[in-house]
């Protein structure tokens, strides 16, 4: 069934059209068999697809006081911008061309200060492609450019997405062979990739980009060996995505390589790549920078050491300024017990630097108002560390730098576990996320040979959860 029209009413404050999030099909379309059931990726697929390789969508028929987006989009494209005003006429009008034929849309996370809303509104009128925005404004540009593709994700209306940047460095008119490879292979991501047989990193500037590119591809490879075996191009933030593969509401990414944080933490997936040229910018100036590049190093930390590990990390390497000031303290004629109390200042504003960091690092509010609560709770421990130290030096004859240490080891445990609860309370499971109406919506993740419900031709799983039949949530 088509969304019926409520007329010219009023759009958002930037003039872009909003629409509803569309349910996923019920039924897997016939013109999937074949394409499920042929294997092996190919680069040379016949462009554009046939309307009938494309899933339909089953609509009922929404109700919101936005316009509404004419023709069931098959295909969404997540375009995260900042500053990109003079990128946005040449990227939509090739976009316009890329995909005509497929019923896709256009959505754009907008993190900008310049007229890039304005110029979005200026062009939108002269193309056929479905056009929306999302501007975050800057208190709520959380995560980056990852944090504005996790939240295009919860705006797309098609069961697949692909994301591509605003600065035309990604060519659109590989969109399509991404769609055939994605229907193809029936696989769940299909990557963009400068280093797959086809394609090329000459937009790269110079070679300390490249040398940038290779080596923090490498360095993914090293920490993921298995979940990233035979992905080229870790990097890339060209790649499409079968949305019902996503785990939505969960995915929390932070920089600009949201693929390396998909790829990371969603089960098992079926990936693909095709090849691209990865050309220069058109016009403005890159996002890329040494806060990101810092920022990037953090993140694929955190995503390989699970939280207690770094929390405990963090809090060996505390016992650095503690044991060394507790040394001085007590060498310049403190009573040992007096320099531990000092020392342990020194070292709970260490660890709480280290916490922030590495640990609890994408935690919204102020520090300011975390840290004396961190700082009581830290001195609490002094009343098991002070005795047990008395015990170890006076009765036990233990050196105080050894008994230190061990004082130390006997109170991380308890310190994690309550600082955790205490200070870095989780955000409850249920917090929403952006819709196109405005309203919270829960999202469910299927991995691909854990969700119940139908099958498609070849061994490709079709969503579950819908009416009549039982879902099983294997969110990560």
């Amino acid at each position: 069934m088509t969304p019926t029209s409520t007329g010219d009413l009023p759009d958002d404050l930037t003039g872009l059209l909003r629409g509803p999030v569309l349910p996923q099909p019920r039924t897997p379309p016939d013109g999937l068999a074949g394409a499920a059931a042929a294997g092996g990726a190919r680069a040379d697929l016949p462009l554009p697809l046939p309307a009938d390789a494309i899933p339909d969508l089953d609509l009922d028929p929404p109700t919101t006081a936005h316009r509404l987006v004419p023709v069931a989009p098959r295909l969404s494209v997540v375009v995260p911008t900042r500053n990109e005003a003079h990128n946005i006429e040449p990227l939509l009008r090739r976009l316009d061309e890329a995909l005509r034929g497929l019923a896709g849309e256009v959505i754009f996370v907008d993190d900008s200060d310049d007229g890039t809303p304005e110029a979005i509104a200026r062009v939108r009128p002269t193309v056929s492609l479905p056009v929306r925005v999302h501007h975050r404004a800057p208190r709520d540009r959380v995560g980056g450019l990852g944090g504005a593709v996790s939240e295009g994700f919860a705006l797309c209306a098609a069961p697949y997405a692909v994301i591509i940047d605003g600065d035309l460095q990604h060519p659109p008119e590989t969109i399509p062979a991404l769609l055939a490879a994605a229907l193809h292979d029936a696989a769940d991501v299909v990557i963009g990739s400068r280093y797959a047989p086809g394609g090329s990193a000459s937009g790269l500037a110079g070679t300390t980009r490249h040398l940038v590119s290779t080596g923090s591809n490498l360095l993914c490879r090293l920490a993921f060996p298995r979940r990233l075996r035979g992905v080229s191009d870790v990097m890339s933030g060209f790649f499409l995505v079968r949305v019902a593969a996503v785990d939505r509401a969960g995915l929390r990414p932070d920089g600009y390589k949201i693929l390396l944080e998909l790829l990371a933490t969603a089960g098992p997936l079926r990936i693909r790549e095709v090849g691209y040229a990865f050309a220069e910018r058109h016009a403005g100036a890159s996002n890329a920078s040494m806060s990101e590049g810092v920022r990037f190093v953090r993140r694929l930390f955190s995503l390989r050491v699970p939280r207690p590990a770094r929390f405990a990390l963090v809090g060996a390497s505390g016992t650095v300024p503690n044991l060394f000031g507790t040394a001085v303290l007590h060498h310049l004629g403190l009573h040992y017990l007096a320099a531990a109390i000092l020392a342990t200042q020194v070292a709970i504003a260490w660890n709480f630097a280290g916490c922030e960091l590495l640990v609890w690092d994408r935690l919204a509010g102020s520090r300011l108002r975390r840290y004396p609560a961190f700082a009581i709770i830290n001195n609490l421990d002094l009343v098991v560390r002070l005795p047990l130290l008395a015990l170890l030096v006076g009765r036990w004859g233990f050196g105080v730098g050894t008994a230190t240490l061990l004082s130390l080891a006997a109170a991380v445990i308890i310190r994690y576990l309550v600082v955790e609860r205490l200070v870095y309370r989780r955000r409850p499971a249920g917090s929403p996320t952006p819709t196109p109406s405005g309203t919270a919506g829960p999202s469910r993740a299927f991995r691909s040979g854990r969700a119940r419900g139908g099958s498609r031709p070849g061994g490709l799983s079709w969503p579950a959860g819908v009416p009549g039949e039982e879902a099983t949530d294997a969110a990560t």
